[in-house]
């Protein structure tokens, strides 16, 4: 069987995505992680609703 080449962009991206996830899930699972509700974004953006 052939090694297969990533040739296409999102053949590229697929890989990446999947580490990136994998490392997320695994800072969240470790606690490293804390979501932040949007309006809470927004305000320390300096944003407002509209």
């Amino acid at each position: 069987m052939e090694d297969m080449v990533p040739t296409t962009p999102q053949e590229l991206a697929d890989p990446e995505d999947a580490l990136a996830l994998a490392q997320y899930r695994a800072r969240q699972a470790s606690g490293e992680t804390a979501g932040v509700p949007h309006d809470e974004v927004r305000a320390r953006l300096g944003l407002e609703r509209g």
